[in-house]
């Protein structure tokens, strides 16, 4: 489209027919008027025109040309805004021919994506479906019917029990083969300790044939003792003698497959003040440490478990009150009539019956336990034979079956003094431990070993006496508690280094205090509360001393003064030097001991406890000597020439800025570690 300022030249010269003119018809001269004109022309054109400047001419033609642009503005416009909306169009289309090409784009990474997901998919059904093949067989191969339980638990001797019997064995063997490939699996972890009661339960067919055929016939029994006492005598003696030897070889048994079991837990050597560094001396003279697993000699780890009712190895600790619960219960039923029932010589004449069949069984028992007894060292294991033995007698009583006193009195008299035996040598190892210390010049800072298994010993024994509150183990924790704290004390003070003791105090008894919190033990505990007095009497040792080094001229001024009797008697000179000092150097004497603290203490959360100790503690001081430093200047007539010192609030913003850039710092050292 053509501006306004240059029109286009068929329109300047719109009404001119110059097509067939002569070029040289109009001639303009120097003065810009027509010179000359042709012969040619019309006689409707005058013969000579008449004379006008150039530039009127100039304007003639440029107001006619924009008469013609304002006639055909509209048609112009009209063709621009066609133009315009044309671009917008193709605009448009050339979006949509983006769009749709970034589409087809993203439909074709889709169409790739649902072939992957195809492919991964199909391989994932092969796996399960070679999986489940696999699982079915392994399921066929452990599950026993829920009805060849039923018979064998409560159903009599008969084809049936025999059919249920080898569906039991089938399942067994299954697992015997299967085991060591397929023992990380937890349907062999969770069916082998049921397969194990039914075992149990089928392979002592005793008590099935008293529930299902001796009890049946109880009355003709019941006879014998009321008609015939002789005949029922000779019964109960032939039974007596049977069971005797039954119980006896079955029990036999089960020692010695505990026998195979056993593990060496911990020996003699096995105590918490043992040396770092043990060994033996080789032929050629080198001494090499004895690397063995001391995981469970202080830690009772998940040992606590067997006293629970629901894990499977306390189930097998309670064979024996099973096994008193089931005979008992059927000498009551098969050897006292009902008559004899109702009177107390029922009870006497069962009990008799029960001792004469579990005497040797019994003693048996006591025997092996005598005999571990006297080489064990593993207190905990120990503590651990007393709450069963606990329990065992609680579980007969709830039975009401009181035929095993004696035998948990017993073993109550052989386990307790070997208890108090194991503790005694770890109590002495302590004592011998800390009278071969000798003094060094710098103490390490970091707990010994005697801390952790001090701590993690007695966290075991507390465990092990919540709800029994046994005044045996907590008397023999006191004097542990007491030979462990001589030690550390001895150690303590046998260095030169006072701030270095001071720093391996604290550490020991934040191990300590951590163990015992980890266990979820609180300070109502006396172990607890007894090792947080230390604790704390300890961190505000180190303030002070922490003190003495950055601030000491401060302390000691204060401390000072505060001992004169008028504070007219306190040296001005004195109190201005401190103002100074303070003045000049209490910023980075804070630094320092932050930056003391946090080389000093690994645990992040004891050292922010306490440098916010020292710091209450400068505080205070600091508070201290602003009281004296008014009192005296309200005696002196005059405050000039007496320093300014540093106001009590700026000191306090500076200090927790510092706590809380500690605190910072603490947390960056343990998200980067």
């Amino acid at each position: 489209m053509a501006s306004a300022t240059q029109p286009d030249v068929d329109l300047v010269f719109e009404g001119f027919d110059t097509t067939n003119e002569p070029e040289d018809s109009l001639h303009i001269n120097e003065h810009g008027t027509a010179a000359d004109y042709t012969d040619d022309y019309t006689d409707d054109y005058p013969r000579e025109l008449p004379d006008m400047q150039s530039d009127e001419i100039i304007k003639e033609l440029e107001h006619e040309q924009l008469e013609n642009y304002e006639q055909h503005e509209s048609a112009l416009l009209e063709l621009d805004s066609e133009i315009n909306g044309c671009d917008e169009v193709l605009e448009n289309m050339e979006k949509l021919l983006v769009n749709f090409k970034s589409t087809l784009g993203a439909i074709n990474n889709d169409i790739q994506a649902l072939q992957s997901d195809s492919l991964s998919m199909s391989m994932r059904l092969k796996n399960r479906v070679m999986a489940e093949k696999q699982l079915e067989r392994v399921i066929q191969g452990v599950v026993v019917p829920p009805a060849a339980v039923r018979v064998i638990c409560d159903s009599e001797v008969n084809e049936k029990y025999l059919e249920s019997l080898i569906e039991v064995n089938k399942r067994i063997a299954y697992m015997r083969v299967h085991s060591k490939q397929n023992r990380k699996l937890r349907a062999f972890q969770e069916i082998q300790p049921e397969l194990d009661r039914l075992c149990l339960r089928a392979s002592t067919n005793a008590h099935v044939m008293q529930s299902s055929v001796f009890v049946k016939y109880r009355f003709f029994n019941h006879f014998l003792i009321e008609r015939h006492p002789e005949a029922a005598v000779e019964v109960r003696d032939t039974y007596i003698h049977i069971m005797r030897q039954y119980y006896l070889d079955h029990f036999e048994a089960y020692q010695r497959g505990l026998m195979r079991l056993e593990r060496t837990i911990a020996d003699k050597a096995d105590v918490i003040g043992m040396e770092e560094h043990t060994g033996k001396l080789s032929l050629f003279g080198s001494a090499k440490p004895v690397v063995r697993d001391k995981t469970n000699v202080f830690n009772l780890g998940s040992r606590a478990a067997i006293l629970d009712s629901s894990d499977s190895r306390a189930l097998l600790q309670l064979a024996l009150a099973d096994n008193a619960t089931t005979e008992y219960e059927f000498i009551m039923q098969f050897f006292v009539s009902p008559k004899a029932r109702q009177k107390i010589t029922g009870s006497d004449m069962a009990r008799m019956v029960f001792n004469h069949i579990f005497e040797p069984s019994v003693r048996a028992g006591e025997l092996f336990a005598k005999a571990y007894l006297e080489t064990t060292y593993d207190a905990l294991g120990v503590l651990l034979c007393v709450r069963i033995i606990s329990q065992l007698a609680g579980d007969l009583q709830r039975r009401r079956v009181p035929v095993l006193d004696s035998y948990v009195n017993a073993m109550n008299m052989l386990l307790w003094p070997r208890f108090q035996a194991i503790l005694d040598s770890h109590i002495e190892s302590a004592r011998r431990l800390a009278a071969s210390h000798r003094s060094k010049p710098k103490v390490d800072t970091q707990p010994p070993a005697i801390v952790r298994r001090y701590a993690e010993l007695a966290a075991s024994l507390l465990r092990l006496n919540i709800g029994y509150n046994t005044h045996v183990v907590a008397l023999s924790l006191a004097r542990l508690r007491t030979e462990v704290q001589a030690y550390l004390t001895r150690v303590a003070e046998s260095s030169v280094d006072k701030h270095a003791a001071l720093v391996y105090l604290i550490n020991s008894y934040d191990l300590l205090l951590t163990v015992l919190y980890e266990n979820g033990f609180g300070e109502r505990e006396e172990e607890v509360s007894s090792w947080k007095r230390e604790f704390g009497s300890t961190v505000l040792a180190f303030a002070e001393s922490e003190l003495e080094k950055h601030f000491g001229y401060l302390k000691l001024f204060v401390v000072e003064a505060e001992q004169q009797s008028d504070i007219g008697q306190v040296s001005a000179d004195g109190l201005g030097r401190v103002v100074a000092v303070f003045n000049g150097e209490w910023r980075a004497q804070i630094a320092a001991i932050n930056s003391s603290i946090i080389q000093s203490f690994s645990n992040f959360r004891t050292g922010t406890e306490i440098l916010h100790a020292v710091l209450g503690q400068l505080i205070i001081y600091y508070t201290r000597f602003h009281s004296l430093y008014d009192k005296l200047l309200a005696r002196r007539a005059s405050s000039s020439g007496m320093p300014q010192p540093v106001g009590v609030q700026n000191v306090m913003v500076r200090l927790k800025s510092t706590e809380t850039t500690f605190s910072n710092e603490a947390e960056r050292k343990k998200t980067s570690t």
